[in-house]
């Protein structure tokens, strides 16, 4: 994956320390390698450097181009995100720029997996992930003490964001508090459960065309009862907290600005422009509730008395106030969405393929059984739901890929990139090309097993599948939203029977998110 200098200068042992499987992952957990650079590497990259073709002479739009490509009657128009990034591909190439404006900084597009190995081996123990610039400035605006340049949460960077990873990573990612989610996952699961009944056609079967909302509601109340330590009421739309629906509503504002204020060309920077006002707003009102309702928990936590800690919140609060409040809003804003736009990806891919979904079934009723309760060890052991999941994150991935900033000058595709140069990595919008998955349009979750007989179904390079990031810098809820994923999915298909009879082209748009866009009339079946 290297280029042929950088190969011959580095042992292949080395090659072999740079990625890992997870056993239970339901992401090819690529791990960067923790030993330092070696100075042949680093001269090799060096080396190329000194070969590369300038920096200025890689291809893209100009910035004339850019403004007027995504005005009204322009190229990129309304394009959906990933649409655009195709076409500079067909335009310009595998590696472009996309030039900054009005205080944006340069972007650059490669879709070469030698390019990512560099960018990462070379990234540092504080990798910079631009794209969070304008939470970043609100954050910093807002008067009332809750944010400061040491405490930024995951929209920061640097010293700042090590402290606070170093800080939340043993109750996140620690593989043994998964029993601290198991059991309000489950609690709204089994709501959900009966909501689908409630919603249902009563002869058809069939849910409504905007079950996309029910759904976004399971992922909103089931990172809330974790993030804040408290049941919502929003999955069964009864007895419901008021504000719920408040801070439901602004999440699906806060994600609808990102792409128009962070990609988009945009002045926000000089006039608050009527997106900026909006976005602004939502996180007002999605900061303001969510730390009043923390706090109404500390308050009750703290009457309890002291213990062990029984939730997420608990152990944050015992390390320290002021991040547990910032990572309870983090979790709520980027959690919901991405959550919900994977499960209406997994329901699609089960509903389509009855086949996999018969064998999926079976391995739930065997492992867990009908009614019995989730835990951490009657779920140790479900190849084939994981591999369901991953299937499906594949064939209908979140978002593009990774950003990073380079940490040191590198040759990438042949060009000089100067260090602190923003990069898209693109790696998902590889997932479908036949170099890295043969049979790559159909759903085949067997490639994602151990088996022999599925090797040349398997993946073909470690970086070209990463939904949750790389390294130091991948997602900090992985756990959270694997474990919901699969207690979801696990809790459907051994209640119902779920059929898909309408059409599935074009299911997705991407607004630098995937967002399902077609009516989800899900027919769901009760199983005798």
């Amino acid at each position: 994956m290297l280029s042929s200098l950088a190969r011959r200068q580095l042992r292949r042992s080395d090659l072999n320390t740079i990625w890992t499987c997870a056993k239970y992952s339901t992401a090819v957990n690529v791990k960067a390698d923790t030993i330092a650079l070696e100075s042949s590497y680093t001269s090799a990259l060096a080396e190329e450097w000194q070969a590369a073709k300038p920096f200025k002479s890689i291809p893209g739009p100009t910035k004339f181009q850019m403004v007027r490509g995504f005005m009204k009657g322009g190229d990129f128009h309304g394009m959906p995100f990933d649409t655009f990034i195709k076409l500079c591909r067909q335009r310009y190439g595998d590696i472009y720029l996309l030039p900054g404006m009005f205080g944006q900084s340069t972007n650059l597009i490669t879709f070469n997996l030698e390019d990512y190995e560099k960018i990462f081996r070379t990234e540092g123990p504080y990798p910079v992930r631009p794209g969070n610039e304008v939470i970043f400035e609100y954050r910093l605006a807002r008067k009332d003490g809750l944010y400061d340049e040491g405490n930024l949460g995951v929209a920061g960077n640097g010293t700042q964001w090590g402290k606070f990873r170093h800080a939340v990573n043993p109750v996140l990612m620690q593989p043994r508090n998964t029993v601290l989610y198991i059991d309000p996952t489950q609690k709204v699961n089994n709501d959900f459960i009966e909501r689908i009944r409630e919603i249902r056609h009563p002869t058809t079967l069939e849910v409504p065309e905007d079950f996309l909302r029910e759904i976004k509601r399971l992922a909103f109340e089931s990172v809330a009862v974790i993030a804040l330590d408290k049941e919502l009421g929003l999955v069964r739309n009864k007895n419901a907290v008021p504000e719920a629906q408040e801070l439901f509503n602004n999440l699906q504002t806060f994600n609808a600005s990102l792409y128009d204020l962070g990609i988009k060309p945009s002045i926000h920077r000089y006039i608050k422009t009527p997106t900026y006002k909006k976005f602004e707003k939502s996180m007002d009102t999605i900061t303001d509730i969510c730390r009043k309702h923390v706090e109404e928990t500390l308050q009750r936590i703290e009457g309890r008395g002291a213990d062990d800690g029984k939730s997420v919140l608990e152990k944050l609060v015992k390390i320290d106030r002021k991040i547990a409040t910032i990572m309870a809003v983090d979790m709520l804003m980027f959690g919901v969405d991405p959550t919900s736009s994977i499960m209406s990806a997994v329901l699609l891919c089960i509903a389509t393929n009855p086949e996999k979904q018969e064998r999926l079934r079976k391995e739930i009723l065997t492992a867990i059984g009908r009614n019995d309760a989730f835990s951490m060890e009657n779920m140790k052991n479900l190849p084939y739901l994981r591999a369901c999941i991953k299937e499906s994150m594949r064939l209908y991935p979140l978002i593009f890929g990774n950003m990073r900033t380079t940490a040191m000058d590198l040759c990438l595709s042949g060009y000089q990139v100067p260090k602190g140069t923003h990069v898209f990595l693109t790696s998902n919008m590889l997932l479908k090309e036949e170099r890295y998955f043969p049979q790559a349009n159909e759903f085949m979750p067997e490639r994602w097993l151990r088996t022999k007989d599925m090797d040349n179904l398997k993946i073909t390079n470690p970086f070209v599948f990463l939904p949750f990031g790389f390294g130091p810098r991948s997602c900090v809820g992985k756990r959270i939203v694997e474990l919901q994923l699969e207690i979801t999915l696990a809790n459907i298909v051994r209640n119902f029977k779920v059929e898909y009879n309408y059409p599935t082209e074009n299911a997705f748009k991407n607004y630098f998110m995937n967002t399902c866009v077609i009516p989800l009339k899900f027919k769901f079946t009760d199983l005798k």
